[in-house]
């Protein structure tokens, strides 16, 4: 079992608490979520794909309460760091690819999920997300991912290999999401941002 597993196990309740400190250490997620509020209209029905332990949809939603967010995973429990006053707000679908998730949505959310796919299978995420988007009637993606330079950027490498537990992980740049998003979303306009070194926002809209 991953040493983050052991930690989730053995903290309990108190693993939120721990967890928000640990994950400090790799991103500021207030800067992040600068970005995506944003980029956001009222109301907007928002799917966050690979949302995990809901941390970023949760302090998301402390600001925009006006958000209706659903949250896939393959994982088969996720949103544990929801508080129960937003998790009104957001329908979690467990153990559901993002390409099985039917509904209308806004806006796509993507954050520190690509760079756990492996990079021979990216072309074929990006070309799978494009068809959804479609399917959803959605004209916005918006993505966070971590450049590959620095100790930040090193430190989370080998926190997601060796404590999370994925030893195929591999960064993800933004001349990579330059690539795919000219091949896969060519009418959509690009806007990007760097709110926490190395941790990056790309928006696509179209």
């Amino acid at each position: 079992m991953p040493p983050g597993q052991i930690a989730r196990r053995l903290l309990g309740q108190r693993f939120g608490s721990v967890g928000n400190v640990y994950r400090r250490i790799f991103v500021n997620l207030e800067l992040i979520v600068d970005v995506v509020e944003r980029e956001l209209p009222r109301n907007a029905n928002v799917l966050d794909i690979g949302g995990g332990d809901g941390a970023l949809v949760e302090r998301l939603l402390n600001r925009r309460s006006d958000l209706i967010v659903s949250m896939c995973d393959l994982a088969p429990h996720i949103g544990d760091f929801l508080s129960e006053s937003n998790r009104a707000n957001v329908t979690l679908l467990a153990a559901t690819d993002f390409t099985e998730v039917t509904g209308a949505y806004d806006a796509v959310t993507i954050s520190d999920v690509v760079h756990h796919v492996p990079a021979e299978e990216r072309d074929a995420f990006f070309g799978s997300l494009a068809k959804s988007c479609n399917r959803w009637g959605c004209r916005k993606i918006i993505l966070k991912d971590i450049e590959p330079c620095g100790w930040r950027a090193t430190l989370s490498l080998f926190a997601d290999r060796y404590v999370t537990g994925d030893r195929h992980v591999a960064l993800f740049s933004r001349a990579n999401f330059a690539e795919l998003a000219r091949r896969h979303f060519p009418k959509a306009g690009r806007a990007s941002a760097v709110p926490d070194w190395p941790n990056y926002c790309e928006v696509l809209s179209w």
